[in-house]
C-alpha cells in the first residue's frame, strides 16, 4: 500500500465521509446494506486514487465514483432490496441552530423532504442528492454526465414537485 495514496484515502474519508454516509442512506435502506456500500465506494476510490489527474475537482470526481458504485450496487442488490428510510444520523453533519422549538420544525422538516425524495426515481433522487450537498450545476452536470442545461431544468421540475410533496 503506497503511502500517499493511503494517506490520501485516508483524508478523503475524513473529509467526506458524511456525504458519502448520505449519499449510501439515499440507496439502500438497511443500515449493514449501508456499510458495505460505503465500503465498496472506499475501495473504489482506494482503486482509483493512482488514476486522478485533477481534470475535475476532487469533490466531483468522488461524488462521480461514488455515484456510480451505488449504482451498481443497488442493481446487483436489487432482490434484496427495501423501501428506503433515511433513519437516524443521515443529516448528521447540517448544523442544529435555534431554540428547541425551531429545531424540532427544521427536523420535521428534514423528515419530510428526505421522505419525498426516497421516492423519486434513482435519476431524480441523484440530482437532488448532489444539490443538498452543495454541488455547483457544473460539477453535477460532470457527475452525472449530462449538459449544465439538462441539471438546471431537471432541477427546476424537481422543486415544483417537491413543494407540492
Amino acid at each position: 500500500m503506497p503511502p500517499d495514496q493511503a494517506d490520501s484515502l485516508i483524508r478523503l474519508l475524513e473529509q467526506y465521509g458524511p456525504a458519502i454516509r448520505r449519499l449510501c442512506a439515499a440507496y439502500m435502506a438497511s443500515p449493514g446494506d449501508r456499510e458495505d456500500l460505503a465500503q465498496e465506494i472506499a475501495l473504489a476510490l482506494w482503486t482509483a486514487l493512482p488514476r486522478f489527474r485533477g481534470a475535475a475537482s476532487e469533490r466531483t470526481w468522488l461524488y462521480r465514483i461514488a455515484h456510480n458504485v451505488a449504482l451498481t450496487y443497488v442493481h446487483k442488490n436489487r432482490r434484496h432490496a427495501r423501501p428506503l428510510d433515511f433513519g437516524e444520523g443521515v443529516l448528521e453533519a447540517l448544523p442544529a441552530a435555534g431554540d428547541v422549538e425551531s429545531q424540532a420544525a427544521r427536523a420535521e422538516q428534514q423528515r419530510r423532504l428526505l421522505d419525498a425524495v426516497s421516492r423519486l426515481p434513482p435519476d431524480d433522487r441523484r440530482l437532488v442528492l448532489l444539490y443538498l450537498e452543495g454541488l455547483t450545476g457544473a460539477e453535477m452536470a460532470l457527475v452525472l454526465g449530462i449538459s449544465e442545461a439538462n441539471v438546471a431544468t431537471r432541477l427546476s421540475r424537481l422543486r415544483k414537485e417537491l413543494v407540492q410533496t
